[in-house]
């Protein structure tokens, strides 16, 4: 009898032992480890959390300076956020007003470093000024509020060269303009159609610039040249820069890279004939 007792006392202990011995294996084996990774988790955000945001500040600089209508301050402080704090919550923001900046001085009477006044002279037509300023048709008429391409002696005309080149990021969405290697805005991508074999990198440059109106081509003399469609041809066949059409679905769809209509009229303003385009993925 005793010698049963003692069976049944050493098996309990064997199952007690064994209790402990499991339950020290879970512990050690994944309550200890998800608990370490818990801990390491909520002391990153919590180092995130009291982490300032340095680009905060010179955003509302610039946002200060913008409501004293000081545009280049404002924008020349945005830019420095850009390239010193893109890691700061207002750096899209920044861009983005950068951008409309950028716009606004180029296409007012503020006055620019190579921005100049051209007395137009007898016999002289709107493409001629253009192309000797290195300018746009377009530029020409939107930075002087005209509705018509009539142009009269001694009228005098803002122009500026415009040399910006546009780089196509597929992967981000995102046409960007860039004086030399300054950023000047970007615009979003609606929509992309292109042949199989174009893929990045590719350079290239715009080789043909199309206003569309109906079933036929115009010309800036068009008294429907403000409403029409329009798009620019490069020289890498099926990479074209177009006006989103929404009415074309599926394989309808043109080749191109398709942005907004306010965008595709802003893109044919300040890119000319020449300029440089990259497709970078």
């Amino acid at each position: 009898m005793a010698r049963i007792k003692f069976l049944l006392v050493f098996f309990a202990l064997l199952v007690c032992a064994g209790g402990v011995v499991g339950a020290y294996f879970f512990w050690k084996k994944f309550a200890q480890p998800e608990m370490n990774v818990t801990r390491r988790i909520e002391g990153t955000s919590e180092v995130q959390k009291a982490r300032p945001d340095l680009g905060k500040r010179h955003f509302d600089a610039a946002a200060e300076l913008l409501k004293e209508g000081e545009l280049v301050s404002a924008r020349d402080r945005l830019l420095y956020l850009m390239q010193y704090f893109p890691e700061s919550a207002t750096y899209p923001d920044a861009r983005r007003i950068v951008g409309e900046i950028n716009l606004d001085l180029l296409l007012s009477k503020i006055p620019l470093p190579g921005k100049t006044i051209h007395t137009v002279s007898r016999g002289e037509a709107l493409i001629t000024i253009a192309r000797r300023a290195e300018t746009t048709i377009d530029y020409i008429m939107r930075s002087n509020a005209k509705t018509t391409a009539l142009i009269y002696p001694d009228e005098e005309l803002t122009v500026f060269p415009l040399n910006y080149r546009a780089e196509i990021d597929l992967e981000g969405g995102k046409v960007t303009v860039y004086d030399a290697d300054e950023f000047f805005k970007e615009y979003d991508i609606v929509d992309t159609h292109l042949p199989p074999e174009v893929e990045g990198p590719v350079s290239t440059s715009i080789s043909e610039k199309v206003a569309w109106h109906l079933d036929r081509p115009i010309n800036f003399t068009d008294e429907n040249y403000l409403n029409c469609s329009k798009w620019m041809r490069t020289g890498k066949m099926g990479l074209f820069i177009r006006q989103f059409d929404s009415e074309k679905k599926g394989d309808a769809r043109p080749y191109g890279v398709m942005v907004a209509k306010s965008d595709i009229e802003e893109l044919f303003t300040i890119l000319r004939v020449g300029a440089k385009v990259n497709l970078v993925n």
